[in-house]
């Protein structure tokens, strides 16, 4: 599910958190946002764009696995249109438009 690509980019990371862009169907978007809310706050959602089904996940660099893990289990179980669409980082004038 995840690019090579994008997991060597996010194994090391040399910044104070990392801010995943996820794409996922529009009906299912508050549900999603809901479970990893739930999960000992392991990311922050934010929803970007509700008509698009467009999510930002903030979470620390230690925290990234485990949101894999849970981002992996909902694209299996529950929403297979789920995807990674971007990784915007510390860079937050990009992260806030």
């Amino acid at each position: 599910m995840f690019s090579e690509e994008l997991r060597q980019k996010l194994s090391n990371p040399p910044r104070k958190s990392v801010n995943i862009v996820v794409k996922v169907d529009p009906k299912k978007l508050n549900f999603i946002s809901m479970v990893v809310d739930g999960h000992g706050r392991i990311a922050l959602p934010r929803t970007r764009s509700g008509k698009q089904g467009i999510l930002d996940f903030l979470t620390s660099p230690d925290c990234v696995e485990e949101l894999f893990l849970i981002l992996e289990d909902i694209k299996k179980n529950y929403d297979p249109s789920l995807e990674i669409v971007g990784e915007l980082g510390d860079n937050w004038l990009e992260a806030v438009t």
